[in-house]
């Protein structure tokens, strides 16, 4: 199994064990999951889980952790309907310190909140905001492709427990760019 779909699985871990009975909805996950990665983003200008990240109807999803929620994977999760059990434990070896930090810092701050509440939550961010008129005509498709700058800009109104520093994401959205020439450099060479 390749580093980044173990380091997938053990964010799923990560949420699914600090859950009562090891379980959690997926929805929550999935809102958990892109907190996480957005204000890790904002702070030090890259990703915990280097996903896309689609705009749906119920809010930001990582799509590559959406895929591995749906089905079970041997000894680590199971899926039965819309909610997700560890059958593991958390592995921390595939996360950074500021990884766990913020991990921490998102299940502290939201993680006894239901899915609806972060679904409603989600929709206060300009990632999400800047697709809600195409996801609510029920004749165009369900999800967007979001469009990563946004991850740098504020929610549109004050959002229980969360905190933006315009500064440090304006210097974290510089490393991210200059990270992401330097990988488009070396995969065309």
């Amino acid at each position: 199994m390749k580093l980044a779909e173990q380091k997938r699985i053990n964010a799923i871990l990560f949420f699914a064990t600090k859950s009562p009975e090891n379980k959690i909805n997926r929805l929550k996950l999935m809102k958990l999951l892109w907190l996480a990665d957005r204000i890790h983003l904002n702070r030090y200008g890259r990703m915990i889980l280097r996903d896309n990240y689609h705009a749906l109807p119920h809010g930001p999803v990582p799509s590559k952790v959406m895929d591995l929620s749906k089905g079970s994977v041997a000894d680590k999760i199971n899926v039965i309907g819309y909610t997700i059990e560890a059958e593991d434990v958390f592995d921390s070896k595939y996360f950074s310190k500021t990884d766990i930090q913020i991990l921490n810092e998102v299940w502290d701050t939201y993680g006894s909140m239901k899915e609806s509440g972060l679904r409603d939550l989600s929709h206060e961010f300009p990632e999400w905001k800047r697709y809600e008129a195409e996801l609510e005509n029920e004749e165009l498709p369900n999800g967007y492709l979001m469009v990563l700058s946004d991850f740098f800009k504020p929610p549109l109104k004050e959002v229980i427990g969360f905190s933006f520093d315009e500064e440090r994401a304006v210097l974290a959205k510089k490393k991210f760019e200059g990270y992401n020439t330097i990988q488009r450099v070396l995969t065309s060479a």
